[in-house]
């Protein structure tokens, strides 16, 4: 009590002007009690909201990595299942489409077969004299649309005479899994016969 009576002394015993200034640091100091804590707690809110923002962004961003990873094996799980029934001879596969359409084959040429990883690639390239383009079409699209995994690698079109008469040279393209040595190699020492080779010992 004998403190509280001194600092109501001392009060007391300022002037008009420095109660003044006491009362006016008694608002700010009362102010910043109440302000202070609000204000802090506000930015942290702020910053929490900031963060969740951040974190429901990131969240998108994977979501949508996620559906285009899908996609991606989806269409890998279409391919590989495509490659599963390699394409018949192309030749022969060429000739059954141009039939279809009744088209007739001059030339049919086998080009060299290369390979690409695992991967052997296939062509073959046929000349149509003399044919018209809607039949063509059609055989091209059906190419296309195959199971097989087949595509058109050449297509060229000469005007044959006036009219609708048109010389083709068209191009087929296929992509088989290549087999791999060790397994061709293991294939060839099982069909050789078994034991000493030479003729057989003298009775």
């Amino acid at each position: 009590m004998a403190g509280l009576d001194d600092i109501r002394s001392q009060i007391a015993g300022l002037n008009e002007r420095e109660r003044k200034m006491l009362t006016i640091l008694g608002v700010v100091f009362a102010a910043i009690v109440v302000i202070l804590p609000l204000y802090l707690i506000s930015a942290s809110i702020s910053d929490i909201e900031t963060e969740n923002a951040a974190i429901d962004d990131v969240l998108q961003e994977i979501q949508e990595a996620r559906v285009d990873l899908d996609r991606r094996d989806a269409e890998r799980e279409a391919a590989m299942a495509r490659y599963a029934s390699p394409a018949p001879p192309l030749g022969s596969f060429v000739e059954n489409e141009a039939n279809q359409q009744e088209l007739r084959l001059r030339e049919v040429t086998d080009q060299p077969e290369q390979v690409f990883g695992e991967f052997r690639r296939r062509e073959v390239r046929a000349s149509m004299p003399n044919v018209e383009l809607r039949p063509v079409i059609k055989m091209v699209t059906s190419i296309e649309n195959s199971r097989y995994p087949v595509a058109v690698s050449r297509l060229q079109i000469e005007n044959y005479r006036r009219g609708g008469s048109y010389n083709v040279e068209l191009g087929v393209i296929t992509f088989d899994r290549a087999q791999p040595a060790a397994e061709e190699g293991d294939d060839e020492r099982h069909d050789e016969p078994r034991g000493r080779a030479g003729p057989p010992s003298p009775p």
